[in-house]
């Protein structure tokens, strides 16, 4: 948008410099394909420095995809990239949505009691909700990801027998595939919702807190990653079926 926006805000403003611009535009290409000419580009390589680019369309139009990859051959992420993912997923309006769904849900079974009831007691459970997802995005998504050179995305092989399928999705929470290719432990789930667990006990009142506690979250979010990639995984098989019955 950008890119396109300001040369035309230029040639508005400053009429009168158009034809020397296509003058020194003209050189300048002429002098690119002079450069490209004497050393050409390898292809391969001029294909790997762009970056990757996948459509992530939403699960029935809500549920956002932002890191599920559907591709059999994906660039890795660069730091910076991890950090975008973490942010534009935190930031969904789906994510602040289903937190402060389950913060109402956390109060009326009485969850994380010494907040008590009432609007109070809603709004800091929808506080702890939300930081909890900023803690567990960051440290799983991007900080432990970019240390340790593994990448967050989940990898849905779209096709092929069930028993693959599910194994897949079950698997994930255990194991992810590292930047230079393969697959390893999943170090930085583990890490990140740790560390998010442990950073918990800053806010949350004090029965939830201590080493016990911060492991019952970190043993519980477990089975809740696996039904995540089971979404991530057959979800755009479930939609497709849907909308054809409709």
């Amino acid at each position: 948008m950008r890119m396109k926006f300001y040369p035309l805000a230029l040639l508005i403003l400053f009429p009168s410099d158009v034809r020397a611009q296509e003058a020194v535009s003209i050189c300048l290409e002429q002098a690119q394909k002079a450069t490209l000419a004497e050393h050409p580009r390898p292809v391969q390589q001029a294909a790997k420095s762009l970056p990757a680019r996948e459509n992530h369309p939403r699960l029935f139009w809500i549920i956002p995809t932002f890191t599920v990859s559907n591709s059999s051959s994906p660039i890795s992420l660069t730091s910076g990239e991890k950090f975008h993912l973490f942010f534009r997923n935190t930031a969904d309006p789906f994510t602040v949505t289903y937190t402060a769904f389950g913060a109402g849900i956390q109060q009326t079974n009485n969850g994380l009691s010494g907040y008590g009831q009432g609007a109070a007691g809603y709004g800091k459970r929808l506080a702890a909700g939300l930081a909890d997802e900023t803690s567990v995005g960051f440290f799983r998504a991007y900080l432990f990801p970019s240390v340790l050179h593994q990448d967050p995305r989940y990898f849905r092989k779209g096709s092929g027998p069930l028993k693959e399928r599910l194994m897949n999705a079950i698997i994930r929470p255990i194991v992810t595939r590292k930047d230079s290719g393969g697959r390893t432990f999943d170090w930085s789930g583990l890490l990140g919702v740790t560390a998010s667990s442990s950073l918990s006990n800053v806010y949350y009142p004090a029965a939830d807190r201590g080493i016990e506690p911060t492991f019952k979250r970190v043993a519980t979010s477990i089975p809740f990653s696996v039904i995540d990639h089971l979404i991530d995984e057959f979800g755009p098989n479930l939609e497709k079926k849907f909308l054809r019955r409709k």
